[in-house]
């Protein structure tokens, strides 16, 4: 019986300079990522540090590292300094999204392709500068007054990637999202600091929200298009978004995880709410959170205004309408 095939890896690019193209990540190697020629991988991009990040393959692990880069390195969306990674896990380092897969995986370019020299299976370690045809950067196109745009998804690059991506690369600027619906948002960047957003619903009608609400419900968008213009003037506004943008982005990214699961479950934002009648639940079983939300119910009826007004965050408050529907506190009407 022959023995079992030790499965190799590499790293497909997703999205990026180098979409298209693959990485081998042969065994018991260490490899750096970085934007200096001498390096393994090279990403001559303004994004990634010249000694930005390092992979290692040693005993059947893949392990990288950040070497205290200057924009971060990126595991699923969250800042790391040392993850393992597994297959499916994608890497983000400037521009360049990048998916840990088994090599020779259906869709890959393979990596002896003559176009792409540098990504040779039996090349040394110093592979050199990856060389690819494919040459995009999240779809941007730049326009004759530098504004870069495209369209989420790509390649399971969501809203809340690209506000992360411009963020690393500090930039300053307006990013603006058209969603199929005809909703519309702006998130406003300076110098790498979201510092507020702001968006319509279809028919151009203005969603009275603060800052942090509107920016969470435009990284709930699945589908938009989008330009940054780093030309804009940047206006003082009033309710300016004082969070750290880390930690505002990890509260997205959390808020959405909580939310996703129900979002089939929960009311039409255009439905209305009202108490139940007798109520049988006691009042006394909710928390402080849940009686506020319930008065907003009994205060205002549609589910749209109980969000909107609600000074919880959307996570918490759909959650909330949700506990207090399924456990008979409030009826749709």
């Amino acid at each position: 019986m022959s023995a079992a095939r030790t499965p190799s890896f590499a790293l497909r690019f997703v999205a990026g300079q180098h979409k298209g193209g693959e990485f081998p990540l042969r065994p018991n190697r260490e490899i750096v990522i970085g934007r200096g020629s001498e390096f393994d991988m090279v990403l001559d991009e303004d994004m990634v540090s010249r000694r930005h990040a390092r992979l290692s393959t040693f005993h059947g692990q893949i392990v990288l590292q950040d070497l205290k880069s200057t924009n971060g390195t990126f595991v699923n969306g969250e800042r790391i300094s040392v993850s393992r990674l597994k297959p499916g896990d994608r890497v983000l380092i400037g521009n360049s999204v990048m998916e840990l897969v088994e090599a020779g995986a259906p869709g890959v370019v393979a990596a002896t392709e003559p176009s792409s020299p540098g990504f040779d299976a039996d090349a040394p370690t110093k592979a050199g500068a990856p060389s690819i045809a494919a040459r995009t950067t999240l779809h941007p196109t730049v326009d004759a007054e530098h504004r870069l745009s495209g369209k989420v998804p790509e390649e399971g690059v969501a809203i809340a990637d690209l506000v992360e991506l411009f963020c690393a690369g500090r930039r300053s600027g307006v990013l603006t999202l058209k969603e199929p619906g005809g909703g519309e948002g702006r998130v406003l960047f300076r110098e790498g600091r979201v510092y507020f957003a702001a968006m319509t619903e279809g028919r151009g009608r203005r969603v009275a929200v603060p800052p942090a609400k509107a920016l969470f419900r435009l990284c709930g968008w699945p589908r938009a298009d989008w330009r940054l213009d780093t030309q804009a003037s940047l206006p003082q506004l009033e309710g300016e978004i004082g969070e750290d943008t880390a930690a505002l982005m990890a509260a997205v990214r959390q808020g959405w995880e909580q939310l996703t699961p129900y979002v089939e479950h929960l009311p039409a934002r255009d439905g209305r709410l009202a108490l139940a009648v007798p109520l049988e639940p006691r009042l006394s079983a909710l928390s402080a959170e849940a009686l506020e939300t319930l008065q907003l119910v009994l205060n205002h009826g549609q589910v749209a205004a109980v969000v909107d007004k609600s000074e919880a965050t959307d996570a918490e408050t759909w959650l909330d309408i949700l506990y207090l529907l399924q456990n008979g506190y409030i009826v749709q009407g």
